[in-house]
């Protein structure tokens, strides 16, 4: 095997071991109108939980709130939901009124949920408040602002640092190897070619060996297939898949007149990946499992229309 094939072929396994499953597959946020409010002042307050289809949403214990000295709960709505067929996201305002100035820390709020038929429990972030006197002067009052005060940059894109990081230090690490392999062994040894076909239908095989098509945290196992499915593309067809876009990678297919089935479960598979690690969508166990097998008879389809095109 190459270097290059090493360094391609250990991007995908350490980025895959390196970003172990980091959330479930539910969040739940809270936004309000301000974080600074005065005496006598209304609060609105948003629940929004965005989950797998399959997750049903049980409880959510607001004594956090309705406990907090100085503060009464005066409305509460119920759940609106809006499902999409990737994933559920549902929706509930309650508003309550504050009577005593002063600086309140409110904890997180947990809900109860039931996912693959066991009850859990999730939490969200915990979130400070400044009820102002009545005698405050405006200029003293900020503009309304998201209520939760901590920052959540890292929360919301960790995987991407995550990612990040690890390629990083790939980049190094393929760098020292490379100067030592070099170094080493002949050049004669590093042109040895190896048939992209077999290292994809192994590196899926190891995929589906490993479990991750079925864990919670569904970005992890897309990240790997589809970075599979880019390399495959780019060292078998010579498609300039590592560096396109899911519909640029679709549109070259077309233009080179490849088949059809190849085409759409390309396309598939890409847009699946796509909707999961940047929309945070949600996709299934038996699609992930499903969309393993699809890419391998892409892989045995696109060995056949090799053998025949050298037949020619």
């Amino acid at each position: 095997m190459s270097m290059r094939d090493i360094i391609c072929w250990a991007f995908l396994i350490f980025v895959s071991l390196l970003t172990t499953p980091l959330s479930a597959q539910i969040q739940m946020e809270i936004t309000a109108d301000t974080n600074r409010m005065m005496v006598g002042d209304q609060q609105k307050l948003i629940f929004t939980i965005t989950c797998d289809p399959s997750i049903t949403i049980g409880k959510i214990e607001l004594d956090s709130i309705t406990s907090m000295p100085g503060f009464e709960l005066s409305e509460e709505k119920e759940w609106a939901e809006k499902a999409t067929q990737m994933s559920r996201i549902m929706t509930k305002e309650i508003t309550f009124m504050a009577f005593e100035p002063g600086e309140f820390t409110f904890p997180a709020v947990p809900y109860q949920y039931n996912y693959q038929g066991k009850d859990k429990i999730g939490f969200s972030r915990t979130w400070k408040l400044t009820v102002l006197p009545l005698n405050t002067s405006e200029p003293d009052i900020a503009p309304n602002k998201d209520i939760i005060e901590e920052s959540f940059f890292f929360e919301k894109y960790k995987t991407t640092i995550f990612i990040t990081a690890a390629l990083i230090l790939l980049a190094g690490l393929a760098y020292y190897l490379n100067k030592k392999f070099r170094r080493s062994i002949p050049e004669i040894e590093l042109a040895e070619v190896t048939d992209p076909d077999v290292e994809a239908l192994q590196a899926l095989k190891s995929l589906r060996e490993s479990g991750l098509w079925q864990n919670e945290d569904h970005k992890v196992f897309q990240t790997a297939l589809s970075g599979i499915l880019r390399l495959y593309l780019t060292r078998s067809l010579n498609i300039p898949a590592l560096n396109s876009t899911s519909g640029e990678i679709v549109r070259y297919m077309k233009q080179l007149n490849m088949p059809d089935s190849m085409t759409e479960t390309t396309d598939k598979a890409l847009n699946i990946a796509d909707l999961v690690k940047f929309a945070n969508a949600q996709s299934r166990n038996e699609i992930n499992f499903t969309f393993i097998g699809k890419v391998e008879k892409l892989v045995e389809e696109g060995a056949m229309l090799k053998s025949e095109k050298s037949k020619i």
